[in-house]
C-alpha cells in the first residue's frame, strides 16, 4: 500500500515559484506516504475528518483522501491552494477535499486528525503556532517539526489537552528550491511527531 501511495503522491505538481517568506518546500512524497501509512495503520485517516493545516501543494490532504478519509485542506496562499486544487482533480481526489483560503487562526471546527507540514525554521514560532491550532481543533496531531524544536514542542504539550504519542527522526533530501540554495540538494534532519488528546 505504502509504495502504491508514493508512486502517486509522485505526480503531485510542485509551487511553481515558492515564496520564502512562507518557507515553502514540496514534502517528499516518501516522506508523506511514511506519515500517512502510520496514521492509517493507527486507524486515523480512514473514514475520518483530517485537516491538512497549511496544505501547500495538498500533498498530505491529498493523500489522506487517497487512503479514504474526508478532508478539509486550508493555506492562507492563494496561489499554493490553487496548485493543490489542481493536483487534487489530477488525481481524482477533488471531491473528497475541500479547499479553504485561511490563516491558521480563522480555523474553526472538531477533527478526528490533522496532518500538517508546517514552516519548520528552528528560529520561528510558526510551528508552535501550527500546533497550538491543531490540538485546539483534533484528537490526533501528524506533523513534521526542526529537531531543535523539540524542547519548545514538548514544553508547550505539558500544558495543553495533547500529549506527545511518538517522535521519529527523519533525514530527508529537499531539492534546491530557492535561488540561494548552492547545492543541488540536501540532506535535512527532521522530526515526525504524533500528539493525541488526552482521555
Amino acid at each position: 500500500m505504502k509504495s502504491e501511495l508514493i508512486q502517486k503522491l509522485s505526480k503531485i505538481e510542485d509551487f511553481e515559484e515558492p515564496k520564502v517568506s512562507l518557507e515553502q518546500y514540496l514534502t517528499p512524497p516518501e516522506l508523506a506516504a511514511d506519515i500517512l501509512h502510520t496514521a492509517f495503520m493507527q486507524e486515523d485517516i480512514e473514514g475520518k475528518e483530517v485537516l491538512d493545516l497549511g496544505t501547500g501543494t495538498g500533498i498530505l490532504g491529498i493523500g489522506a483522501a487517497l487512503l479514504g478519509a474526508d478532508v478539509k485542506a486550508v493555506d492562507k496562499d492563494k496561489d499554493a491552494l490553487e496548485i493543490a486544487e489542481q493536483n487534487a482533480e489530477k488525481l481524482g481526489m477533488s471531491e473528497f477535499i475541500s479547499f479553504e483560503h485561511l490563516d491558521i487562526e480563522e480555523v474553526e471546527g472538531e477533527y478526528d486528525t490533522v496532518v500538517m507540514n508546517p514552516p519548520f525554521s528552528v528560529h520561528s514560532e510558526i510551528g508552535i503556532d501550527f500546533l497550538k491550532k491543531a490540538v485546539d481543533v483534533s484528537n490526533v496531531v501528524y506533523t513534521v517539526s526542526h529537531p531543535g524544536r523539540r524542547k519548545a514542542i514538548k514544553g508547550f504539550l505539558e500544558n495543553s489537552n495533547h500529549s506527545l504519542e511518538a517522535l521519529e527522526q527523519y533525514t530527508v533530501k529537499l531539492p534546491a528550491t530557492y535561488g540561494f540554495h548552492t547545492e543541488e540538494a540536501r540532506e535535512t534532519e527532521i522530526d515526525v511527531i504524533i500528539t493525541r488528546r488526552n482521555k
